[in-house]
């Protein structure tokens, strides 16, 4: 490891907790010789990602800070905060689970547990695209969706494959499986394959202010659990996951906003 770097993404990662700090402070909290904190800011200062406020003499970072983060986006800090809920989730139940999000007309893998399940006849690659009415995550996240949004989604899908434009072409039916899915608080999707068909369970993920983010998703054997003992045995734990991420999300949210106050 080099010291000097891990010192100074640390002494980032103060800033990114507080809108200013001293030296002192910084040397306080990080246990550090406050010499060694003096030259980092200094190398800090120098490559223009904080600045010393001529009033009070603290540390403050500086909006070239946010070029850190440019390639950075919403759904790869989703995936991260989900890494471990997956996890846990995969830990009790074996069986693999996925976060997935909407991009275009498609759902997106962005994090799964397919390494980790014993069970995970396929493995998905993170950023593995699939078509959304054809995944339980596609059709969560469309009912959960604004109806603007989603007759949007739907118009584009029928432009582009025949079968989805006979699908989009029945409305009334479409809109009786959203409502269904909404009323349960799950969608299911039997996805047949050659030697075992498998059945995907997915919940959504909603942030307080009610705007759906992604699905939580399961995957495991038709032949090896019956639909409701699944439903029982997957649902609760898929809902506290999705709780837990919305959660996080959502204190991220307001944290960005209060710094964000702060520096205006």
């Amino acid at each position: 490891m080099i010291r000097s770097l891990s010192r100074g993404l640390d002494i980032i990662a103060i800033f990114n907790r507080r809108d200013s700090a001293s030296a002192s402070e910084i040397s306080k909290e990080l246990k550090m010789p406050r010499s060694t904190v003096y030259r980092i800011l200094e190398t800090l200062i120098e490559k223009k990602f904080i600045y010393q406020h001529d009033s009070d003499r603290r540390f403050r970072l500086t909006q070239k800070i946010r070029s850190l983060s440019d390639g950075y986006t919403d759904e790869d800090h989703m995936a991260n905060i989900s890494r471990g809920f997956l996890q846990r989730f995969t830990k009790k139940h074996a069986w693999p689970a996925s976060l997935t999000t909407i991009n275009g007309i498609d759902i997106v893998v962005r994090e799964n547990t397919d390494q980790q399940s014993p069970f995970a006849s396929e493995q998905f690659t993170i950023g593995y695209r699939m078509s959304i009415l054809e995944t339980a995550s596609g059709l969560c996240i469309l009912s959960y969706m604004p109806a603007k949004r989603r007759n949007l989604i739907l118009k584009t899908l029928a432009h582009t494959n025949s079968v989805f434009k006979k699908i989009v072409s029945k409305p009334k039916a479409l809109e009786t499986k959203f409502i269904k899915i909404v009323k349960q608080g799950f969608a299911v999707k039997n996805r047949a394959r050659r030697f075992d068909d498998q059945i995907a369970i997915s919940v959504p993920i909603i942030t307080p202010e009610d705007s759906v983010r992604g699905a939580l998703t399961v995957r495991y054997s038709k032949s090896a659990i019956a639909l409701d003992q699944a439903v029982e045995e997957f649902v609760p734990s898929l809902k506290k996951a999705s709780q837990g991420i919305a959660s996080r999300i959502n204190l991220h949210i307001n944290r960005q906003k209060t710094l964000n106050n702060i520096k205006a």
